[in-house]
């Protein structure tokens, strides 16, 4: 039972402040291949000055992959772990919540 409260309040939690699903493609030398798949569930459509949060998104993780140093591009968990502070960080400064974020790094 107790693993259940931690489900309910795990989802209202979720609920409050969002998903963002990023995947990142990166060939073997570490450069993105195509532009980053964004999901939005329970974020609004654009911040304060209408812009797009799947484009702001999809921006801050090109950025934040091509700012990394090339060797470190080649682990997809710094890769991830990079993207999703840069995402989180993001959306709180448009939104004010830092969502959920997700980050799928696919080596192609």
């Amino acid at each position: 039972m107790h693993g259940e409260g931690r489900t309910v309040a795990d989802r209202r939690r979720l609920g409050y402040v969002g998903v963002v699903s990023v995947a990142v493609a990166l060939d073997d030398t570490g450069l993105i291949v195509a532009e980053p798949e964004v999901e939005l569930i329970g974020i609004p459509e654009a911040d304060v000055a209408g812009r797009s949060f799947a484009d702001i998104v999809s921006e801050t993780a090109t950025e934040t992959v091509e700012t990394l140093p090339r060797p470190r591009r080649r682990d997809p968990d710094t890769v991830a772990e990079a993207v999703r502070r840069a995402v989180r960080a993001r959306v709180a400064a448009g939104w004010g919540k830092k969502p959920l974020c997700v980050v799928h790094v696919l080596a192609v």
